[in-house]
């Protein structure tokens, strides 16, 4: 009951307090006739005459040589016969420095492949152990550096240790 009394006082209070802090009569029709001076309209100058259009004489188009490109697309296809497909054996997935050892081995088993420099480890996202492997090599044939590509996956986010080459286009070690 109490509560009661005090929201009514409450209430009565800031009905007085609006009521008290109103405006006039008289500034209320001050201001409506200020609003209504302030909207009347500003002649404006009327257009001028427009004047009639004379046809001209336009020159006919002129033929351009069209440029001709032509685009080749090449989507690389599994080719299993390859020698970036031959199956890898005996694959450690247990740390990077395992994977990249096995890596070098397996090109250094490659035909035409002299020798290995060296294998450099990509990250593929930051938060994953899965990266890209770059292993440099020296052709047997050349004697010219170059460079085979392999993502290496590891089991994490729902995927399954795997190795694709990304030269050959094909899984040397397919998910298990």
């Amino acid at each position: 009951m109490v509560k009661a009394k005090v929201k009514f006082l409450a209430l009565a209070l800031a009905i007085c307090l609006l009521a008290a802090c109103a405006p006039s009569q008289q500034a209320i029709q001050a201001a409506i006739s200020q609003t209504q001076t302030a909207w009347t309209p500003i002649q404006t100058q009327t257009p001028y005459s427009t004047q009639t259009a004379y046809p001209t004489q336009t020159a006919y188009p002129t033929q351009t040589k069209a440029i001709v490109t032509q685009v080749f697309v090449w989507t690389p296809t599994n080719q299993n016969s390859d020698s970036s497909c031959k199956p890898i054996t005996g694959m450690d997935y247990s740390n990077n420095s395992n994977i990249a050892i096995r890596l070098q081995a397996y090109v250094l088993g490659l035909p035409g492949v002299k020798s290995v420099s060296y294998v450099y480890p990509e990250r593929l996202y930051s938060n994953s152990l899965s990266e890209s492997f770059h292993v440099s090599y020296t052709d047997a044939n050349d004697g010219k550096g170059y460079s085979k590509r392999y993502i290496v996956y590891v089991a994490e986010f729902g995927w399954k240790n795997a190795v694709f080459s990304i030269d050959g286009q094909c899984w040397i070690d397919p998910p298990h």
